[in-house]
């Protein structure tokens, strides 16, 4: 576990907050290999590895502007989507804020296939008029959090391994999806994205950069709002996370006070065991507004 105190990065789901930057972490699956695969395991390897070559193609072609390619997905990876989108959406009805749901029926996301990111693209620009755009591998944070400003999200169209389908500490399309785009469509959410893009391209010193990056991580990747009496999840990583739904009646959960936020460790490669809970998604907003205006002049 880094903490922003050390001279190492902290490390969020995705964002890695350096000393002099914020940078996208790129997924490193293989480095997990205990040995070399052989016969099918080899195929399957350099199969995937092609697949992913194609959507970084595609991906790096893409130009702001241009229409949203459509990538190919396998029969496979349409059904680990089935998979764990039916798993998400069961569990979102008892643990989600009721924001998301509804805003998940805007969205209406396929259960049988991949969606494009295109498609969820047109749909929110229908909705909040944020768009998508593709990205592959590592992203600068100044390339990723600046377009938040103008209603764009940097998404991988990329899917996780099977071995990862329950948690997976890097972002792919189901993160992206189920957490960020449905999020994205409700206008609460919507707003909060921008203001976050917006301090990120005023942020005037890497203080004020990490302050804002784990802000954005414990209310948009994995924030906490009570509904009822009872923690209700709202933030991308743990909507889309089996793995973190799973284990989010036993983590702590310490009242949403932001002095407290941005001084907090971070290890998005674990289900996280500390939550800060906010007593509405209006509460939430109003403060995380009035810390990136007096920070950053969001």
């Amino acid at each position: 576990m880094y903490s922003a105190a050390h001279t190492h990065p902290v490390l969020l789901r995705g964002v890695d907050v350096c000393a002099d930057c914020l940078n996208l972490v790129s997924a490193v699956n293989s480095t997990n290999a205990t040995a070399a695969p052989t016969g099918r395991g080899r195929i399957a390897m350099t199969v995937r590895l092609d697949v992913r070559a194609e959507r970084e193609r595609m991906a790096r072609a893409y130009r702001p502007g241009q229409h949203v390619p459509d990538f190919a997905y396998s029969s496979d990876e349409d059904a680990l989507w089935s998979r764990v989108f039916a798993t998400l959406s069961a569990m979102h009805q008892q643990l989600s804020c009721t924001q998301y749901r509804l805003a998940a029926r805007y969205v209406g996301l396929p259960t049988g296939r991949v969606p494009q990111l295109s498609e969820v693209s047109g749909t929110l620009r229908s909705l909040t008029g944020f768009a998508l755009a593709p990205v592959m591998g590592a992203l600068p944070g100044r390339l990723f959090y600046p377009p938040l400003a103008d209603g764009i999200l940097r998404s991988t169209p990329d899917l996780r391994p099977v071995a990862e389908q329950s948690f997976s500490p890097d972002p792919d399309v189901i993160h992206e999806l189920v957490g960020h785009a449905v999020m994205l469509a409700d206008p609460d959410f919507a707003d909060m994205y921008r203001w976050f893009g917006r301090a990120a391209k005023n942020a005037t010193s890497d203080e004020v950069l990490t302050a804002i990056a784990k802000l954005f991580w414990f209310t948009m990747e994995v924030g906490v709002v009570t509904e009822k009496g009872h923690p209700r999840a709202c933030g991308a990583a743990i909507l889309s996370s089996v793995a973190e739904l799973e284990s989010f009646a036993n983590v702590e959960l310490r009242d949403f006070r932001i002095d407290d936020v941005i001084v907090s460790d971070i290890d998005d490669s674990v289900c996280q065991p500390v939550l800060f809970v906010a007593e509405s998604v209006s509460r939430m907003k109003d403060e995380v507004k009035r810390f990136l205006d007096s920070s950053a002049g969001a």
